[in-house]
């Protein structure tokens, strides 16, 4: 089958190197969703990688806690990092599982968790510690690192929580870490398809086909 306008996936399984975690992170309705409804719609062999979305994760709990955050006005940036990241730590177990059998494609990692809300958040300047925040943090994710993280940074539509300040917070973590961090260009659907595949098979995550 052919993806995009240069890719050619043929009709044989691809899979997703089994123990990856590849992340799609960055701004809102920049095509995050988009891209990981085209990768899961290649030819995977069996076992597939799993594609899920922090915080709401793979379990019916996160699912509600998510809904939550979501549905309800919540007045404390601290009080909305606490519950996405007590989603996290409750999805380790079966993101762990998941990861050892097919790979995982997740959208949002702890990045979001610093972009909106130590840096678009205010947090950073509320008087947070620091070290008590970012603790938390790897806490949670020490074990789990990303293979990669696809960075998208520029929107295709305009959103009120893409603020100056949470993709000040994405160029940070990105100038921290540059071995991770591939910045997605703006483009067609299509291309961005083929750019994403591209990379991965450059990085010895996608075998196959």
């Amino acid at each position: 089958m052919t993806v995009g306008k240069g890719t050619l996936v043929a009709a044989s399984t691809i899979r997703l190197r089994p123990g990856s975690l590849v992340v799609f992170e960055g701004m809102d309705r920049s095509g995050k969703t988009t891209q990981a409804t085209a990768l899961r719609g290649l030819n995977w062999a069996d076992p597939a990688p799993v594609f899920t979305h922090m915080p709401s994760g793979l379990t019916c709990l996160t699912e509600a806690v998510y809904r939550l955050t979501e549905d309800n006005p919540i007045s404390s940036a601290l009080a909305r990092q606490l519950l996405h990241l007590a989603c996290h730590a409750e999805n380790m177990d079966a993101l762990a599982r998941a990861r050892g059998r097919g790979g995982v494609v997740l959208d949002r990692w702890w990045w979001s968790t610093v972009a909106y809300g130590w840096f678009g958040g205010g947090l950073a300047t509320a008087g947070m510690d620091e070290a008590t925040f970012f603790g938390m943090i790897d806490a949670v994710w020490s074990d789990q690192p990303a293979d990669v993280v696809f960075l998208f940074i520029a929107s295709h539509e305009p959103d009120n929580l893409n603020r100056d300040a949470v993709r000040d917070g994405y160029s940070r973590l990105a100038t921290r870490y540059p071995q991770l961090a591939v910045e997605v260009p703006l483009d067609n659907p299509d291309s961005t398809t083929d750019f994403l595949i591209g990379r991965l098979r450059e990085g010895g995550l996608l075998q196959g086909a």
